[in-house]
């Protein structure tokens, strides 16, 4: 094997891509040539600085990217974070502001009943100043149950069309035994007929043949 076909082969030789034979053929030439075991010895010194450095180089790329990542997911994090709590900051805001509403103590109510001729009148009105009440009614079975749950709410920055300082609810009644109803239909009054009224603190009920003969 001549010199300059040892120096082509080298690079093969170095990274392993050489057969066997021909490494054996080159190793045989370096036995006899010092000039091209330096020569060869320079190569992989060459190469090994080379792969040293392309080596810190893509660890270098490597942890820039991995740095890059995790900056990116502290601020996904931080943008996440900011985000869920402006959504409870507003939640909290548009509950305190536009939805707060608790039931009603009867202490804080005041309620009074009044008769004008077959018309009975019952008004509900908060005690405190600044307070709206709101009262939600329903039937509740077959025969006459008025259920109503007195809510009150305090004054602020949501609509008033439903909340009023004092709520009025009428009954319009035939005679002692008849109640007639909102649809124009008449209800002949039992004594299991009555008013439901829940407050915090406790329910009160009232029979439809006491409220029309309540006396003011």
């Amino acid at each position: 094997m001549n010199h300059n076909v040892f120096k082509d082969l080298v690079p093969s030789y170095i990274e392993h891509l050489t057969s066997e034979e021909t490494n054996s053929q080159m190793e045989v030439h370096m036995e006899q040539c010092k000039n091209c075991r330096e020569y060869l010895q320079d190569m992989q010194e060459e190469w090994l600085s080379e792969n040293v450095h392309e080596q810190a180089k893509e660890d270098k790329n490597i942890d820039y990217l991995k740095k890059v990542r995790s900056n990116n997911r502290k601020k996904i994090l931080t943008i996440v974070t900011s985000l869920l709590s402006l959504f409870l900051i507003l939640i909290l805001g548009y509950y305190l502001l536009f939805i707060r509403m608790w039931i009603a103590d009867t202490k804080d109510v005041e309620t009074t009943i009044q008769n004008q001729g077959n018309t009975v009148t019952l008004s509900f009105k908060s005690k405190q100043d600044n307070h709206h009440l709101l009262i939600r009614k329903e039937q509740l079975n077959q025969e006459y149950t008025d259920w109503m749950i007195v809510y009150e709410k305090r004054e602020d920055l949501s609509t008033k069309e439903n909340l009023k300082d004092e709520i009025n609810i009428t009954y319009t009644f035939l005679d002692e035994n008849t109640l007639l109803l909102d649809n124009g239909k008449e209800k002949k009054l039992t004594d299991d007929d009555k008013i439901s009224i829940q407050y915090k603190n406790s329910t009160k009920d009232i029979s439809l043949k006491d409220l029309y003969h309540h006396e003011n």
